[in-house]
């Protein structure tokens, strides 16, 4: 049973690495889930005392993130920093023009890269520094991490397979908390890596008690997704979010089913080894898990129906059928709230969870005669 929250108006504070490097108060970053985190969403995040991102997706319509920035700004104090996260793969298809664009316009304080973070053998990280910002990688193995290090990143996000959205294939991938700790001993031990790099835990992390977990482990913070989407402020179907309070952590399942089918007809299709997404099991993956085959036959006829159902599905929020994307934390989500009590609740929560393990730790040791 966990032990209760902590109040957040305690003088008790967290600070770490993270805080001091990026400047907020609670070692919690918020993942920026393409059409999710929007401008709302990170300014709620960051009006909370964590680091709030706004996601640019694939940066397709620059005047979209415009919007969002408009948004963030409007709904923090002025000089709250700015943070955007970019889809590698996207985003930098053509060249870095587009991602130094929107760094130039918009000024960020931090940027994210995922799917690849490293681009053009880190010419997209030299450039994002140049421009004033502090580079966080996600990364999904221990090959990645080494890239990012090489590259010279500030921050390293360690994304497990139990994460939400989209991530590295089940059998390229690796779980959180041992991947984390072998980033973590990198860092120490490779020779020439920039031993100030931050690492932060993402994956079936949704409150304080996975955060303090975090934190014990060595890594520098968490990154929340999951719990973060089912917030007022997230972007996104009101059933989808419905969905994620009454699954449970057996409902979750990392899949490419969704990729295949949404590869089909999408603009950006995910490239392997990224076609594959944290997301609640339902009637489209029970059909066609394990038949890739198969599903790539039937998307292949003219007007294939499995993908005209599909794309219906995710248009009307039918969850039964469309990708509600989950990590495997989901199952200790139960309301749907706003991102700032979400953010605050975990900080008690770490706080409370740290006490106690202090209070598990500090006895006095037994003597014998």
């Amino acid at each position: 049973m966990p032990p209760p929250a902590a109040s957040t108006t305690a003088s008790t504070q967290m600070c770490t690495r993270f805080t001091i490097q990026f400047g907020c108060r609670i070692p919690i970053m918020g993942a920026p889930m393409a059409g999710v985190s929007g401008g709302l969403l990170a300014a709620a995040t960051c009006r909370a005392g964590a680091l709030g991102f706004i996601g640019a997706g694939h940066l397709s319509d620059p005047s979209a993130l415009r919007e969002q920035v408009g948004l963030f700004r409007a709904n923090v104090p002025d000089g709250t920093p700015l943070n955007i996260g970019f889809i590698g793969y996207s985003s930098m298809k053509d060249g870095l023009d587009k991602v130094a664009e929107a760094i130039k316009e918009h000024r960020p304080m931090a940027v994210q890269f995922f799917a690849p973070a490293i681009v053009e053998g880190g010419e997209n990280v030299k450039l994002a520094q140049s421009l004033g910002s502090l580079v966080v990688a996600q990364i999904g193995s221990e090959h990645a991490a080494r890239e990012a290090l090489l590259a010279g990143v500030d921050c390293v996000v360690v994304q497990g397979r139990e994460a939400g959205g989209h991530g590295l294939r089940a059998e390229f991938g690796r779980s959180t908390f041992p991947l984390a700790a072998r980033v973590l001993q990198l860092i120490r031990s490779e020779a020439g890596c920039n031993k100030d790099v931050t690492v932060l835990a993402a994956g079936g992390i949704v409150d304080g008690r996975g955060l303090a977990a975090a934190l014990a482990l060595g890594c520098d913070g968490a990154v929340f997704g999951t719990r973060l989407w089912a917030t007022h402020e997230a972007v996104g179907k009101e059933a989808f979010k419905y969905a994620l309070t009454t699954a449970c952590t057996d409902d979750v399942i990392r899949t490419t089913v969704f990729d295949q089918i949404q590869n089909s007809y999408s603009s950006f299709p995910w490239p392997h080894p990224f076609d594959s997404v944290g997301a609640l099991d339902n009637l489209t993956t029970r059909e066609w898990e394990g038949r890739a085959g198969e599903l790539a036959d039937v998307l292949l006829q003219q007007d294939a129906a499995v993908a005209r159902e599909y794309r219906k599905a995710l248009d009307e929020g039918i969850a039964s059928r469309a990708a509600v994307l989950a990590g495997e934390g989901v199952g200790c989500i139960d309301t749907i709230e706003s991102a700032e009590a979400v953010v605050r609740r975990a900080e008690g929560e770490a706080i409370a969870q740290i006490e106690q393990m202090h209070r598990y730790m500090l006895i006095p040791r037994q003597t014998y005669s």
